[in-house]
């Protein structure tokens, strides 16, 4: 009876608790700063948009700025999106409508939704830990998204001194101001540089102008997930949790911080001058685990490399093997040793990409098939939640050389190690769940010719033969490695 009355209690509590979410959220919605309702008048008429679908509210005739992107509506404006794209001779593929939206905006200012503030769309905000740096280095007192660095510039660069402390800040060797300005964006802004933020990030299609309709400056009041405590968290690498990477995740998430709070240096790929990003020597992506080990490469050499091996990582994690390393994780290990002594040339390297993908693919299409069969409890034992539980911190930190790097690590206290591991739990869980929803049309799945190898595993799993179940779900994992094999590397 007391189980029962529980039910109902929490039943009625969820009940009033989505009610009022949905009331904040509608509030949220109807107070639209006069500033924005002008700016969206203005948009939906200006020439730049024309044949953009959009539709007017019955209640109050303002625009309905947001359309879901899956629906019928949403995909007319994906076909608006995708001719704008081909008019600017971008080509169609991820972050493509990010870049038309910035180039036929009119103004370059967009107008926050809940305060009115005009903000550039450009990456032109210094970051929260580039604005510290500056207010040191300049003794002033800004705060994020106060300025863009145009704007720095031109109040607080007035003397020599002044120019020569911008100089060392960026490592430039500007003459004046107009030239301090110049490269800065032309060497920073406009490529994206991780030390400045834009004024508003990109949403299209869903809104009707290619941007998020609130600004930077409260994106923390519409989105609770980016309050300043919760985006310590969301900047750790969640995709190892996504991807049930095996390796001290906690630890390599720590190194990739001191990776982003490092100063700049010159790039071992390119010879940029740049901050250095965290490149993962086998990507997580392709089956291998997040481990406090990382090659130092600029943002845009790292991005140009994606998931994609190169030969020398290939030997490199060959070495780090027969050292005594584990490279690759659990479930990845059965590809990875079918081919890793046979690649040879940079062209197989690519392959080898291609493939190690696909079969990590089909093994978390494998996990989830688990998963929504027979719930988390036996899939937790290929989780390593212990990890969440230090305080990791390096010293001796050199993004080029990591040899002297020292790690110390320390007990976190109760309530913070509870948060870590039920974060990590989760999200790993979420990405099972969500599996099917997420685009995977360039993935080749095996699954069918192993379901019968898959139901034994659940078999076995329903009947609480653990045990038995591991050892099955190894078999089939080792069975799925060898028809990928077989039809992507023999017959290729």
């Amino acid at each position: 009876m007391k189980t029962l009355i529980s039910k109902i209690i929490n039943w009625f509590n969820k009940l009033i608790f989505n009610k009022n979410m949905n009331k904040v959220q509608g509030n949220l919605d109807r107070s639209w700063h006069e500033n924005f309702v002008n700016y969206t008048e203005m948009i939906v008429a200006h020439p730049n948009y024309s044949g953009l679908f959009f539709e007017r509210k019955t209640d109050d005739n303002r625009v309905k700025w947001v359309v879901a992107g899956n629906s019928k509506n949403g995909k007319l404006r994906q076909q608006w999106w995708n001719k704008k794209c081909v008019e600017n001779n971008i080509e169609i593929k991820k972050g493509c409508y990010a870049k038309v939206a910035a180039i036929i905006h009119p103004t370059k200012q967009h107008i926050c939704q809940i305060c009115g503030k005009s903000m550039s769309i450009f990456y032109e905000y210094p970051n929260a830990n580039f604005i510290k740096k500056l207010n040191k280095t300049l003794n002033i007192e800004l705060e994020h998204f106060d300025l863009t660095i145009r704007e720095i510039i031109e109040q607080f660069c007035e003397t020599d001194n002044d120019l020569k402390a911008f100089n060392k800040l960026l490592n430039l060797e500007c003459e004046n101001k107009t030239d301090l300005i110049g490269q800065v964006y032309d060497k920073f802004v406009m490529q994206y540089d991780r030390r400045f933020s834009p004024g508003v990030m990109s949403n299209p299609p869903d809104r009707f102008d290619g941007f998020h309709s609130d600004g930077a400056c409260c994106r923390e009041l519409s989105d609770k997930g980016r309050h300043k405590k919760n985006m310590k968290t969301y900047t750790q690498d969640r995709r190892a949790y996504e991807h049930w990477a095996d390796g001290n995740f906690n630890a390599a998430n720590r190194l990739m911080g001191e990776f982003q709070k490092s100063e700049i240096c010159i790039c071992p790929v390119c010879g940029k001058t740049a901050p250095m990003s965290a490149d993962h020597i086998g990507p997580i992506s392709l089956g291998f685990c997040h481990r406090p080990k990382f090659n130092a490469m600029c943002q845009s050499c790292n991005s140009s490399k994606n998931n994609r091996f190169i030969l020398s990582d290939i030997s490199q994690l060959i070495s780090d093997e027969q050292a005594g390393e584990q490279v690759i994780s659990w479930h990845s290990k059965d590809i990875w040793d079918l081919l890793k002594n046979q690649i040879t040339t940079e062209e197989q390297a690519k392959l080898l990409s291609s493939i190690m993908v696909i079969c990590h693919q089909n093994v978390l299409k494998v996990f989830s098939i688990i998963f929504h069969q027979t719930g988390k409890e036996f899939l937790k034992r290929y989780l390593n939640p212990d990890y969440a539980l230090y305080d990791i911190r390096f010293s001796n930190f050199n993004p080029l050389d990591l040899s002297e790097l020292q790690m110390t690590k320390t007990p976190l206290d109760s309530k913070n190690k509870e948060s870590n591991k039920n974060r990590y739990l989760r999200v790993s869980f979420e990405a099972l769940k969500d599996f099917d929803l997420k685009d995977n049309r360039k993935t080749k799945f095996y699954t069918a010719d192993i379901i019968e190898e898959i139901n034994k595993t659940i078999a076995l799993i329903k009947n609480s033969n653990d045990s038995e179940a591991d050892n099955q779900l190894k078999i089939t994992i080792q069975k799925l490695s060898q028809i990928i094999y077989e039809d992507m590397w023999k017959n290729e």
